[in-house]
């Protein structure tokens, strides 16, 4: 039986080293107690009970509110907010912190709790039950994994209609009271052993393997760095063919992703797309994927360890779409190409091994998503009477493009007629704020809506003013918060308006492709998003492309 050496997709994380929490304080009595909320509208109300029933038990302790109105950024980074918030905490001897209520809020919280620890300053996170895995990387992938937590239970979101305060006291007044003694304990009850001298993670960035096909593959899936379908292999040969497909040299790091902060190295962006069946041809769009991924105008994090189901999606644009042999008719969407299939997978290997993004552990989806190991397409230009996605981006029509976008679901649009195509649009709806939208029309639709004087832009306004809901219906979550979307106008309590689903395009893109019917993926904005980078093509472009050609499929005749 045939063996083969192959090296590990897994990427090096600079943060392996983990430090001990600050040491603990030996009371609380005449202290100030920083009382530190997230960005949802009843987090202050919390820490505000919290603080009325804590100071019957600690009559000499002080108390100081912060809140922190940004959902997905990492504080010590925010050069808006972190002035004040360094001057608070300055002048606080300890820190009680709500908001580990979700996924990927939950690991942002374990990100600032960190920051906090190493600091200095003793802290406790309280964290819904569910969450405390997200909480806990959070802290660890920042080098603090031994951050005390203390978990409770209830609803995240406050329902319409309702008095904020009241709701809030009404919920958690006797879980509050629960958690007090757990939560003086956590801030002076003296560190472990473990506490104070974390042992560090090992780096399994180096690791080689060698077996039979069979063999690597269950290596493979037993360190959950494959989903388990039958893996391409990455010997040192292939890695070396597959690096052939970008100018940029082996070591050379495109990107540090979250939650892990791994290393997104030439190489292992490679090895993870030899893992996923790609080819060296696909390395310009999967190094662009990864430059996309890390840009600042996406919050990866939010959609990759969200408790809700975004779905990565990919759209090529540009030359490259025919020198790979991607589909951009019938079928658009089904990945019946390889480099639908292929690609997709690569993202998601890539997620999980370079981002540490992984089932249960940092991806907290509820339901999950069919669509988790990625959704690919690309738009038919050809028969586009509009220019080519990447210009809407600012790149020329003669460059190769992918667009990363996460939406949470998609539906069928009848596109009979430009005026039937509007009618549809216009009655999608997703329960989410700050809401976007990809829509995809078929060429012979998009014609029709160009002979009409349509542009992209036009129907896209269209859709953004006509796309309206009663107010009513608008999610507390979208209006409640403490950093409401620019752009939105509250109802006035106990009146109800025409709203629109879409406060503005900062989400919403247009692009021709398939047949006949049209699709819409909604969702996509709450975490950023879309962006768009260019495919640098290497040097050796036109000879790589007659090596691998992207030819379609022969199927065979019956």
């Amino acid at each position: 039986m045939e063996e083969f050496t192959v090296y590990s997709p897994w990427a090096k994380s600079d943060y392996l080293d983990k430090r001990g929490i600050a040491k603990r304080l030996n009371t609380l009595a005449g202290k100030t107690i920083g009382m530190y909320s997230s960005f949802k509208e009843y987090h202050p109300y919390f820490m505000k009970e919290l603080e009325r029933q804590m100071k019957k038990i600690l009559p000499e302790t002080e108390f100081s509110h912060y809140t922190y109105i940004v959902d997905q950024t990492d504080i010590h980074t925010d050069k808006v907010h972190y002035p004040k918030f360094k001057e608070w905490i300055s002048k606080v001897d300890a820190v009680i912190g709500v908001g580990a209520d979700m996924g990927s809020c939950a690991l942002y919280m374990g990100y600032n709790f960190a920051h906090i620890e190493s600091l200095g300053v003793p802290s406790v996170l309280l964290s819904k039950q569910q969450y405390i895995s997200s909480a806990k990387k959070g802290a660890g992938a920042r080098r603090y994994p031994t951050l005390r937590i203390v978990t409770y239970d209830g609803p995240g979101f406050v329902p319409p209609a309702v008095d904020c305060n009241e709701w809030t006291i009404a919920t958690y007044k006797e879980k509050i009271a629960e958690m007090i003694p757990q939560i003086i304990d956590a801030l002076t009850k003296p560190l472990t052993a473990e506490e104070a001298n974390p042992k560090a993670a090992e780096d399994h960035s180096e690791d080689t393997f060698t077996g039979s096909v069979e063999e690597i593959n269950d290596w493979y899936y037993s360190n959950g760095w494959t989903n388990g379908s039958p893996a391409g292999m990455p010997t040192r040969e292939n890695i070396d063919e597959m690096l052939k497909g970008t100018d940029l040299p082996a070591d050379y790091v495109v990107a540090e992703l979250p939650p892990m902060l791994g290393k997104a190295t030439v190489e292992k962006i490679a090895i993870n797309g030899i893992l996923a069946g790609c080819k060296p041809t696909y390395m310009p769009l999967l190094i662009a994927a990864v430059e996309a991924m890390d840009d600042d105008k996406l919050y990866l994090e939010g959609w990759t360890c969200s408790n809700a189901t975004w779905m990565p999606t990919a759209v090529i644009s540009g030359p490259i779409r025919n020198d790979i042999g991607i589909n951009t008719d019938r079928n658009l969407v089904s990945p019946y190409t390889r480099p639908q299939a292929c690609i997709g997978k690569a993202i998601a290997y890539m997620i999980m091994n370079i981002g540490g993004t992984r089932s249960r552990i940092e991806d907290m989806s509820g339901p999950g998503s069919d669509g988790r190991f990625g959704i690919v397409l690309a738009e038919n230009e050809e028969e586009s009477p509009w220019e080519p996605l990447q210009t809407d981006y600012g790149y020329s029509k003669d460059d190769s493009a992918i667009t990363l976008f996460w939406p949470s679901e998609h539906t069928q649009i009848q596109t009979v007629t430009p005026s039937a195509t509007l009618k549809n649009l216009c009655k999608v709806w997703h329960g989410g704020f700050d809401v976007g939208i990809m829509i995809v029309l078929p060429p012979e639709n998009a014609k029709m809506f160009a002979d009409k004087g349509y542009s992209k832009k036009d129907i896209i306004e269209y859709v953004k003013e006509y796309n309206r809901r009663p107010s009513t219906e608008i999610p507390r979550a979208a209006i409640g918060n403490n950093h409401p979307r620019e752009g939105l106008i509250f109802p006035e309590e106990g009146l109800e308006h025409s709203a629109r689903l879409f406060w503005n395009t900062e989400h919403m893109f247009l692009l021709v492709g398939g047949r006949d019917w049209g699709q819409a993926y909604l969702g996509g904005g709450e975490h950023g998003g879309p962006v768009c980078k260019k495919a640098n093509l290497p040097k050796n472009w036109n000879e790589l492309i007659k090596k691998y050609p992207g030819t379609m499929p022969k199927y065979l005749d019956y």
